[in-house]
Formats: structure tokens, C-alpha cells, sequence
């Protein structure tokens, strides 16, 4: 079973020029301040055994990090139509792509766009669009993803689409759908969907989004253990909960797989594929947490789910 992670990972502070090189670099506008959480961040995912990693998303909120790059945005405020400008992520992913291929090539990256409802929940709309609900401005920031990911996708192995805000209910789910349709346009590579709370009232719909992964939180919110049954895609298991900041005892995780493992195996659409249906990571991402909390859970998760499959298999 792939072991991954949802996305974020704890920020150091800016870091602050050190040497002559770097004092020179910041003199020119060239040297980064967050390039050691960056590093930092990659290290930990592979020193814990993760499959896929990510950059980190060291670089801001998972709002902030495209809407300060996007045409139309004055900070979170709508002030103009929606437009792509220049890739986004796609120097950090190199970046991550060249770092992880230098210390094990069977390692992949993951790319990740904040997804277009989720986007427009969090933003102030103050010109151009009627509100944070308009279709206009949804499909406008589903097209503007869809250059970003089609940017990327040379670069990773899967790439996520975050939805936080389809859970509450809020926002149209024929809408959510036609805005995923849209970001996937000409993509020829796994796209995951990860929508974190109760998923119970949406994952009919769910289901037939234009994904090849559904991803959901299952340590915080065992009630979604039911959807497993009748998921038609590939799982994203979420098995350690990122809302404490505390390490999730192996035992514990290794539990909450086994009785997710038991519902799944009753699945007509998996059947006894379980290593190429399940891909384990966190329950969320894990910027707010303590470094050390972060490293712990990963760490403690790689080792539950090998100690399950060891079981399963008797590898």
C-alpha cells in the first residue's frame, strides 16, 4: 500500500541571510527564505518512509499560495476577472522532483491545487463576480487551475485537488463537479480528491467526480468508515488524526486500518486488491503542528501500515 501525505508540513521561521553567499543572493533578490522548511519538510517525509511526498506547501496558506500568483486578486480580495499568469507550484515541484531523485529514485512527488470552491469560500469578492458563490467565478478559478495543473503534471506522480468546503454543504455539488471536470481537462495522470470532515451527506456525488482517488479523514471521523463499502474509486485512508498534536500510537493506527481493511474487503468494486486500492496518508495536512509532532505521526504511520501489510501478506 502507497504511504503519502495530504500536504502541508510544519514552517520554520523565514530564515534570515547567514552566510556571504546568501547575504549576496538576498542583495540580488535571489535568495529564498523558505527554502530550508522546504528542505526540511522533504527529509522528513523520506527519513519516515513516505511514497509520495510533497513539497511541504512551506510558502503560505493553501488559499494564499494561488491567490497571491492568480490575475484578479489584490491579496484575498476579488477585484478583476480570474486569470492564470505563470505556474505556481511548478518550480518548487521541480525542485522537490530533482532533491528526491538524487537520494532514491523509486520515490514520487505529488502535486496539489487548492480546489476551485474551496477557493472562492475563502475569498473577499468586491468587483466583477456577484458573490463568493457565483458559478462565473468558480468555473473562472476551475480554468485557471486547470493551466496550473496541466503545468505540473510532467513533474508529479498524482496530482491532489483539496476541497475542504464541499463537507459543509455549502457550496453546489453539480457545480463542485463541473469545476473538477474543468481542472482535469487534458490530464493523463492519477488525480485524487481530498475533501476532509463528515463526507457521509456528499459521497454519492463524490463518486462520480472525474477522479481516480477519493481521500478522506477517517482517524478524526470514523463515521465516514461506512462510505468504504460502496467507494468506487481508489481510498485515500486518512488513519492519523492531524487535529491533535500528539503522536498517534502505532496500535492505534494499525486498528483503525484493520477495521477499515475488514469494510473495504466487502466492496464489489475493490474486491482483494487492497495494495493497489488503498493509499494511506494523514487525515489532513499538518502545518499547525509542532515539527516533532509531524515527524512522529508519519514516522508511526509508515510503520503501522508495513506491520498491516506484513499481516495481510506475510511479506
Amino acid at each position: 500500500m502507497i504511504k503519502t501525505v495530504v500536504g502541508s508540513y510544519p514552517v520554520l521561521k523565514k530564515q534570515q541571510p547567514q552566510n556571504f553567499k546568501e547575504k549576496v543572493l538576498n542583495k540580488l533578490g535571489l535568495f529564498d527564505e523558505f527554502k530550508k522548511s522546504m528542505n526540511r519538510a522533504i527529509e522528513a517525509q523520506l527519513e519516515s518512509g513516505i511514497d509520495i511526498i510533497s513539497d511541504g506547501q512551506v510558502r503560505g496558506d493553501m488559499v494564499d499560495i494561488f491567490t497571491s500568483q492568480m490575475y484578479g486578486f489584490d491579496g484575498k480580495k476579488v477585484i478583476d476577472k480570474i486569470e492564470f499568469l505563470k505556474p505556481i507550484t511548478l518550480k518548487d515541484l521541480k525542485y522537490t522532483n530533482e532533491y528526491v531523485k538524487s537520494k532514491n529514485p523509486n520515490i514520487g512527488v505529488k502535486g496539489i491545487l487548492t480546489g476551485a470552491c474551496t477557493i472562492a469560500s475563502s475569498i473577499r469578492v468586491e468587483k466583477y463576480y456577484s458573490d463568493n458563490k457565483d458559478e462565473s467565478l468558480i468555473m473562472d478559478l476551475a480554468k485557471a487551475l486547470n493551466k496550473e495543473a496541466l503545468a505540473i503534471q510532467n513533474y508529479v506522480k498524482v496530482i491532489q485537488i483539496d476541497e475542504p468546503i464541499l463537507s459543509t454543504g455549502l457550496y453546489d455539488m453539480k457545480i463542485a463537479k463541473k469545476a473538477v471536470d474543468e481542472i482535469t481537462k487534458g490530464l493523463s495522470i492519477p488525480i485524487a480528491i481530498h475533501v476532509c470532515g463528515n463526507v457521509k451527506d456528499i459521497f454519492e456525488d463524490l463518486n462520480e467526480f472525474n477522479v481516480d482517488i477519493l481521500d478522506h479523514e477517517f482517524a478524526s471521523n470514523r463515521a465516514n468508515l461506512d462510505i468504504l463499502e460502496s467507494c468506487r474509486k481508489k481510498i485515500g485512508f486518512g488513519c492519523i488524526n492531524t487535529k491533535l498534536k500528539t503522536i498517534d500510537p502505532v496500535d492505534s493506527i494499525k486498528g483503525l486500518l484493520s477495521e477499515g481493511i475488514e469494510i473495504i474487503k466487502q466492496n464489489p468494486y475493490i474486491n482483494d486488491d487492497l495494495d493497489g486500492n488503498i493509499i494511506i496518508d494523514p487525515d489532513c495536512g499538518m502545518r499547525l503542528l509542532p515539527e516533532s509532532v509531524a515527524f512522529g505521526k508519519l514516522k508511526n504511520m509508515v510503520v503501522a501500515a508495513e506491520e498491516i501489510e506484513k499481516e495481510l501478506y506475510n511479506k
